[in-house]
């Protein structure tokens, strides 16, 4: 984590629209899909979704057994049609209006991550979209892999996730990432409604106080942390978002333990998040492949908050 760093006067603060070109969705044909494909109609109207293509990827053994020496079990024309069928009716059902449009509704076999991602390359898309059922390590898995390796966005909805939108929180560490994160956040806000509360929650470890000869008492020491904290993160918003710092509620609290993510889930709970936005690394293949622990951790103990990960 860096802390805040001088900028120039030309810093552009200014929000865009956030708006979608092209989505991928990626949908499993199971108990995941009715929640995924409810908070997708309910998100494309503060949110313009251009192009939308639904993909479902039948496995089989040679996709995943690549190295087996027997042959592997080939998909038929005949499952292919009707899991398309399938695909089709579910999107007509939640979705009808959308659904009467130009969607696109792909079926193919082989592996389900390497083909969403060679769709989405192919697509050009900007936002790619999964859904997780609760008690599934395997969507977990997908999550974290198909952000490592996306370049897109990644909104990832889990199955018991709420259909509302009135509160966002933004995990923040003073990074790059954290201030597209936060710009995303409030450009969602200013469409979906000004009412909507944005949080920036930004966990920090206390120094040793063994290290320090203290003129004071220790809990006098611990204010003081905490206020140059506060007036750390006000000075990184009047660099990065001035205009806005009076629309987004910071949370600053200490962990002495490096399990961020637990922290960043309770506090999600706590405040009623509907959405967790969070900034992740850029483009190259090295960033792509650096996926933070705590995005990582948060991913997979995630059964309820959708999360979207912004690049």
């Amino acid at each position: 984590m860096r802390t805040v760093s001088d900028k120039s006067a030309a810093t552009d603060t200014s929000l865009q629209l956030f708006t979608v070109k092209e989505a991928v969705v990626g949908v499993a044909l199971d108990r995941s899909d009715e929640p995924l494909l409810k908070y997708l109609q309910f998100l494309k109207g503060p949110i313009p979704i251009e192009g939308l293509s639904f993909l479902h990827v039948i496995p089989n053994t040679r996709a995943r057994l690549p190295l087996t020496v027997a042959p592997g079990v080939e998909v038929g024309k005949g499952e292919e049609e009707k899991a398309a069928l399938t695909l089709s009716k579910k999107v007509q059902e939640i979705m009808p209006a959308r659904a009467a449009t130009d969607v696109e509704y792909i079926v193919e076999d082989g592996a389900p991550l390497e083909k969403l991602l060679s769709l989405a390359n192919d697509k050009k898309a900007d936002l790619l979209v999964i859904g997780k059922k609760a008690d599934s390590l395997s969507h977990g898995i997908l999550a974290k892999n198909l952000i490592r390796q996306a370049k897109a966005n990644v909104l990832i909805v889990p199955e018991n996730a709420a259909i509302a939108m009135k509160t966002i929180l933004v995990p923040v560490d003073f990074s790059e990432n954290s201030v597209r994160a936060l710009k995303a956040a409030l450009s969602i806000k200013a469409q979906a409604g000004d009412k909507i509360k944005v949080y920036a929650i930004n966990i920090y470890q206390r120094p040793n106080l063994m290290a320090y000869k203290l003129n004071m008492s220790p809990e006098r020491f611990e204010r003081n942390i905490q206020e140059n904290h506060e007036k750390g993160f006000e000075k990184f918003m009047e660099e990065e978002l001035p205009e806005y710092m009076d629309r987004v509620e910071p949370i600053l609290i200490w962990n002495d333990m490096p399990d961020v993510a637990h922290h960043i889930m309770d506090k999600a709970k706590e405040v009623g998040a509907n959405l967790v936005v969070m900034g992740c690394k850029g483009h190259s293949r090295l960033e792509l492949m650096l996926l933070g622990s705590t995005t990582e951790t948060f991913l997979n103990i995630n059964t309820r908050i959708p999360a979207l990960v912004v690049k």
